[in-house]
């Protein structure tokens, strides 16, 4: 048994964003508490290989965490729902290279650090959505949703930062529309490159296998 180089960089990444942003605010020191369970959540299954996805949503879900509560201390709680995050993503459905899914999700979390740094700490509650959006983002196998958030989140994270005041209720419908894939349910990235240049042009919808044979 040993340890996949994915799992170990996921909880590298957890105590590597939030060490700086304890010591910038040292009475959040309390949300390492989570940062610790997270670590559990991905150690007990550090044989597992997470994948390129995993990791860049839980190294973003904690660098987001890590943005709020060096903002403000009042922050440190937002690392309950981290912890949710990284449990949600290390037993999710998605594939371990839709690195969409992962973005996805690290742009929820991202959005809600700066969020509540403009929002002079108000902007943390985005994290209960943002928990939200990771996990149907997590348990879905298709990048439509990893598309969607990064689509829904992204427009309401510059409306967040431009609008203030407003960055909970922006945070819902963000969530909604991402679960529900709207527009990009049926969103897929390829999964190799098909080098074609040198190919011959076939009739559309021709079996080459299965053409008649003329004598």
């Amino acid at each position: 048994m040993s340890i996949k180089a994915t799992s170990a960089l996921s909880i590298l990444a957890i105590w590597v964003t939030m060490i700086p942003a304890v010591i910038n605010q040292p009475d959040a020191w309390w949300s390492l508490a989570f940062a610790l369970l997270a670590t559990g959540a991905i150690g007990v299954r550090a044989w597992r290989r997470l994948g390129i996805s995993r990791l860049i949503a839980i190294a973003g879900a904690w660098f987001g965490t890590s943005i709020a509560i060096a903002g403000d201390e009042r922050a440190a709680w937002v690392a309950i729902f981290a912890f949710l995050t990284t449990a949600a993503v290390v037993d999710g459905t998605m594939r371990r290279d839709a690195w969409l899914s992962g973005a996805g999700i690290a742009t929820a979390w991202v959005l809600l650090g700066i969020a509540s740094i403009t929002n002079n700490g108000e902007g943390a509650w985005v994290s209960v959505f943002a928990f939200l959006t990771a996990a149907a983002v997590a348990h879905s196998r298709r990048n439509g949703r990893g598309a969607s958030a990064l689509l829904w989140w992204g427009i309401a994270g510059v409306l967040m930062i431009l609008v203030g005041g407003w960055a909970f209720a922006l945070s819902i419908p963000a969530f909604l529309l991402t679960w529900a894939s709207v527009g990009l349910r049926d969103f897929q990235m390829p999964r190799r490159v098909d080098w074609d240049l040198m190919d011959r042009d076939e009739t559309p919808d021709e079996d080459p296998h299965e053409r008649p044979h003329y004598q």
